[in-house]
Parts: C-alpha cells; sequence; structure tokens
C-alpha cells in the first residue's frame, strides 16, 4: 500500500459506517479523520485541512445537507470535493444533495470498489486496486 498525503473526512453518526468507510479507502493509501455529525465535522474542520469529505445524510444535531451547506458557506472549503453517501435514494434528497453542493450523490451500501473509483478521482490519485488504463500486462 502506497502512503499519500491525502487526507478524507469521513462524517457518519455510525461508527461501524465510518470503520466500514475506512476499510475500504485502505488500499489508497490515504489519512481519515472521522467525525459523528456535521457539528463534529465543522469543529475538526477549524484546525484540520481535509482533500475529500464523506458525508452521510441523516445524523444527528447537524444533518449531511446542513453540513454541505454550511462548507459551501466557508471560502477556504467552497471547492472541497463532497460525496453524500446515504441510504435514502429518493430524487428529491439526490436534488438536495446536489443543490447543496454535493459534488456526488451515492447510496448505501456501496461498493468498496465504487468507493474507492470515485474517491480516488476526486482526489486525483490512482486506485492501486484497478489496472492502469493503457498498460500492457507482460
Amino acid at each position: 500500500m502506497n502512503i499519500c498525503s491525502k487526507v478524507v473526512l469521513l462524517v457518519d453518526d455510525s461508527p461501524t459506517v465510518r470503520r466500514m468507510l475506512d476499510w475500504s479507502l485502505k488500499s489508497l493509501g490515504v489519512k481519515t479523520v472521522h467525525a459523528g455529525d456535521g457539528l463534529e465535522a465543522l469543529e475538526l474542520l477549524r484546525t484540520r485541512d481535509v482533500d475529500l469529505a464523506i458525508v452521510d445524510l441523516n445524523m444527528p444535531r447537524m444533518d449531511g445537507i446542513e453540513l454541505i451547506r454550511s462548507l459551501r458557506g466557508i471560502q477556504k472549503l467552497k471547492s472541497l470535493p463532497i460525496i453524500l453517501l446515504t441510504t435514502e435514494g429518493r430524487e428529491e434528497d439526490r436534488e438536495l444533495a446536489y443543490d447543496a453542493g454535493a459534488n456526488l450523490f451515492m447510496t448505501k451500501p456501496s461498493t468498496p470498489t465504487l468507493l474507492r473509483l470515485n474517491a480516488s478521482a476526486f482526489l486525483g490519485i490512482p486506485d492501486p486496486a484497478q489496472p492502469e488504463v493503457g498498460k500492457a500486462n507482460p
């Protein structure tokens, strides 16, 4: 596993989901930081820079939509890539997420491969679990 300097913020009220997301991203070599809800995420971002946020929709105190709107209102975080990852698959939830400023709407459960592919694309790093396009295998 390569270690890179990229940091991913995982925001979900379920510690189990955060651990699963962490495990899914492990092969990318990124560092992860965790928050249990939107308010905790905002507090963490006061002192920590991140390169990508993966955010749940339904959380106590501050949900994912409120968090995304708050992040988009902070100058240094306006361009932070945000993936909203939720069990909610309704079209109105998708529209709310994109209107708030999410870059991608994904539904749970998501495969580790799909999560890694999307995260690596936003981070601008290769996914070592995927073969390089155009590179011949000896």
